[in-house]
């Protein structure tokens, strides 16, 4: 039986320094991994920055990182980042089929981890009963 979708979920430990804090990189990684799983962006992907005070020091110094999304016409993808353990975590979810392993290496790619560890789901396997 025909699953509804799939989900990678994964877990990216010691990446490069400074990249699970870069706003520009989670920007272009997104952007570059819906056009290499040939996916259909509903928009522009939406990514922040964790919260500064006024005097531009991070508010959460424990969670400093990247947050980001970008709506598929398939599902969607979204990442989230913490700088002060070197730590990115995506979850790419879509009704059409995809590698997992695109998701891996673009990652690698991008963020430069040394360790990581995934899972990939079949969601709604009983969708069409």
């Amino acid at each position: 039986m025909k699953p509804f979708g799939y989900s990678l979920l994964l877990d990216c430990y010691d990446c490069a320094p400074g990249a699970a804090d870069n706003l520009e990189l989670h920007y272009r990684f997104l952007e570059s991994l819906v056009r290499a799983l040939d996916m259909t962006p509903m928009s522009a992907p939406v990514v922040m920055h964790a919260p500064l005070n006024a005097a531009g020091a991070e508010l959460f110094p424990d969670k400093a990182g990247v947050s980001g999304w970008v709506p598929l016409i398939e599902s969607g993808i979204q990442i989230h980042s913490l700088e002060p353990s070197h730590f990115i975590t995506i979850d790419c979810y879509s009704c059409k089929p995809f590698d997992p392993q695109v998701v891996i290496d673009r990652a690698k790619a991008y963020f430069g981890f040394k360790n990581f560890e995934h899972h990939f789901i079949r969601r709604g396997v009983n969708y069409e009963k």
